[in-house]
């Protein structure tokens, strides 16, 4: 198993409260945040859950995400994903 860099362990928030996603990912303006998550609407929307990790890395992320694969996971990025001024091929 790779090791994960000492950046990306500062980044991890063992125990973390459960929060709403959307009001804790807005904290983390271009990074990818991973929760886990602990509430989902009437059509499995994840709304709650636990911050686990955020970075700029989508890497990172991953790592950690492997080492929570058994629980309902969320990784998302928060931020525009085209930079402004750039296109995007489909």
């Amino acid at each position: 198993m790779a090791a994960i860099r000492p950046e990306a362990r500062r980044r991890e928030e063992p125990m973390a409260d459960i929060v709403d996603i959307a009001e804790e990912s807005k904290k983390y303006e271009d990074e990818w945040v991973l929760f886990e998550v602990t509430e989902v609407t009437e059509v499995d929307l994840p709304i709650k859950g636990r911050l686990l990790c955020h970075s700029k890395s989508r890497d990172e992320i991953h790592g950690v995400a492997m080492r929570h694969r058994d629980k309902d996971l969320k990784i998302t990025f928060v931020g525009e994903r085209v930079p402004a001024g750039s296109y995007a091929v489909l």
